[in-house]
């Protein structure tokens, strides 16, 4: 593949891809030269001269050098697996699957294809996270706790968060979120886990939802504990606890343009006593698509490791809340 700018074949134009993944294409330096629709023929706003067409007319698209899905969770791994049999990288929304045997789905296809496919956990491509990985584990010491929340007010019955059937509800769509946080601090998936969870009388999804995951140690275990829910005030937070020190992620996953982490020593209260690390502006986003369309241009093999594991993680959970079932 040339040295030119990275093509795009946009699945689903809805509001994280016109919000978030188109400015942050254009910011990479990327195109986006299809749309695909499951109402195809209008017009994108955005894109002037590109009107939305099929799904499998982007997929047959010989100018497109990757695929990136943004449709409703139940489209996931269909688009994806149809992509890759089309010879097509992928950069897969999350949640990627809706159970283990998607997730089998989507890598014995990249195994056939030999093509690139990806989970846009965006988050791990930005710098406070990288360094809650080095310097600042450092400091912690051993990790005990880890305290993830996170919500927003969404009472929209027709809204696909909120829709049963296209997977959604809280735990899927942002308790995926609370999982990474312990896969990436941890390197694996929990020994146990347990959730509760409401489930909405008319919907069928789970508006709130909270549990806890358990890594065994040697002398004791550390606990990532979360709530999430599609109806509360909208907010975010993480907290880890070590045997040294402890640290405060202000906006973890939707970074403002100065990001802080707050890094305080057994017992610190005061301000004073309270050492704080500042993020200059970064694009997640964008830094996600340059590392996609790297990894494409140099070849490399997919590697669906820690998807494989959040998703098991995720079907734990809902299994102890009592949710069975793919959505």
């Amino acid at each position: 593949m040339s040295a030119e700018a990275f093509r795009w074949g946009v699945l689903g134009w809805g509001k994280i891809a016109r919000t978030q993944l188109w400015p942050a294409m254009q910011a990479a330096g990327h195109q986006v030269v299809a749309v695909g629709s499951r109402t195809p023929g209008g017009a994108i706003a955005e894109l002037p001269g590109i009107t939305a067409t099929t799904y499998k007319d982007v997929l047959a698209n010989p100018a497109i050098d990757g695929i990136y899905i943004a449709t409703p969770n139940h489209l996931h791994v269909p688009l994806t697996v149809a992509a890759l049999q089309a010879g097509k990288p992928v950069l897969c929304e999350k949640p990627m699957a809706l159970s283990l045997d998607e997730m089998e789905q989507v890598q014995a296809a990249a195994d056939a294809s030999g093509c690139y496919v990806q989970e846009a956990f965006m988050v791990a491509h930005h710098p406070q996270w990288q360094a809650l990985r080095t310097s600042v584990a450092a400091e912690l010491g051993l990790l005990r706790l880890m305290q993830v929340a996170f919500s927003y007010d969404n009472r929209d019955p027709a809204n696909i968060r909120n829709a049963f059937a296209q997977g959604g509800g809280g735990l899927w769509d942002i308790g995926c979120y609370a999982v990474w946080v312990g896969q990436w601090c941890m390197g694996r998936e929990p020994d146990t886990v347990r959730a509760s969870a409401t489930v909405h009388a008319d919907w069928g999804t789970d508006i709130h939802c909270q549990g806890e995951l358990l890594w065994h140690g040697v002398d004791a275990p550390t606990v990532l504990q979360f709530s999430v829910s599609t109806q509360r005030a909208r907010h975010q937070s993480v907290t880890l606890v070590g045997d040294s020190a402890w640290a405060e992620v202000v906006v973890p996953f939707n970074p403002l343009p100065e990001t802080v982490v707050r890094l305080r020593n057994p017992g610190a209260i005061a301000d004073d006593a309270v050492q704080t690390l500042r993020f200059g502006p970064v694009n997640q986003y964008s830094e996600m698509v340059k590392t996609f369309a790297q990894a494409v241009r140099e070849g490399r093999a997919a590697d669906l490791s820690q998807s494989r594991a959040i998703t098991r993680t995720l079907v734990r959970l809902r299994e102890s809340a009592g949710m069975c079932g793919s959505a």
